[in-house]
């Protein structure tokens, strides 16, 4: 009778107390939402979403792996194709939170650096081609049959160096505003929280730069093949220790104070104004005066 060894063990536990994390900070933030969903309070919670099917899917099939091809080829997936539909959700948050932040005068879709922030998301579709080319899944013919899933040098390296160049590009971003705000940042009466943000924004950019080294390195490192339960534990801590320092991040007071104040507005700013024109007839009534004949 077969019994799982330690590391089936261990990814079992970590996912399923990843996947109760998430589960409670997707409650909380759903919780403190009161009246509209704004577009970025909406990627947060799509954020959140993505991050807990990752874990389920993970603790789900971790039990699977073993001589289950099926299986096998869902964790990969599970850890490329969903995991980089996360990224790009944060990616997103970030570039509608810098947008919001930078306390501009226009619409986000006559800003350039919006744009061009929006632009640099295009790759990640050739990205996960390239993952899936390059992909690494086999079951191992020898007793107990363990999964292994990974890529090939060409995915790995350059899904890990467009990674590290969007994610410090964000950081960099971030940090700007705090060591060097603009005129209409200093102005603002939210000084005080944007610069709060922008400080905590760029520490959700370090951790992601970390834990995304850690999860392509292994890839690297091992270009036969992760054993499919600890690539997607790797990945399900990854998406959660983020997740859970974006929590941190939009759950302080003076972060969810200036959202709630500052959203309104914008949406306010930003709805069309319908022009009517009237016009006005000014209607003459000539009366004819008709003299009688004498």
């Amino acid at each position: 009778m077969y019994s799982p060894d330690e590391y089936e063990i261990l990814a079992e536990v970590c996912s399923v107390a990843c996947i109760t994390i998430l589960s409670i900070i997707f409650g909380r933030k759903v919780a403190s939402i009161e009246g509209r969903v704004y577009y970025i309070r909406g990627l947060l919670l799509a954020l959140y979403g993505c991050s807990w099917a990752i874990a389920l899917i993970g603790c789900m099939l971790t039990s699977t792996n073993n001589g289950n091809s099926i299986s096998c080829s869902l964790a990969f997936f599970n850890i490329s194709l969903i995991y980089t539909v996360t990224k790009v959700i944060l990616y997103l948050y970030w570039i509608e939170k810098l947008y919001i932040i930078s306390m501009p005068k226009i619409s986000r879709f006559r800003s350039f650096s919006y744009n061009f922030n929006v632009i640099l998301m295009v790759p990640y579709i050739a990205l996960a081609v390239l993952m899936v080319y390059y992909r690494v899944i086999y079951v191992s013919e020898n007793t107990p049959y363990h999964c292994w899933i990974g890529y090939r040098l060409p995915a790995s390296i350059t899904v890990l160096s467009y990674d590290i160049f969007v994610t410090l590009m964000f950081t960099g971003m971030f940090a700007k505003h705090y060591f060097m705000p603009s005129q209409a940042q200093q102005g603002s009466p939210f000084a005080m929280a944007l610069s709060i943000t922008t400080g905590r924004n760029t520490i959700i950019g370090l951790v992601a730069l970390v834990t995304a080294l850690v999860k392509y390195c292994l890839t690297i490192i091992y270009q036969d093949g992760l054993r499919g339960l600890i690539a997607t534990c790797v990945t399900t801590l990854d998406v959660t220790i983020v997740s859970c320092v974006v929590h941190w991040v939009t759950t302080h007071p003076a972060e969810t104070q200036f959202m709630d104040r500052i959203l309104p507005q914008q949406s306010n700013n930003e709805k069309p104004l319908k022009l009517e024109i009237k016009q006005h007839q000014e209607v003459v009534v000539l009366t004819e005066l008709s003299s009688s004949k004498a």
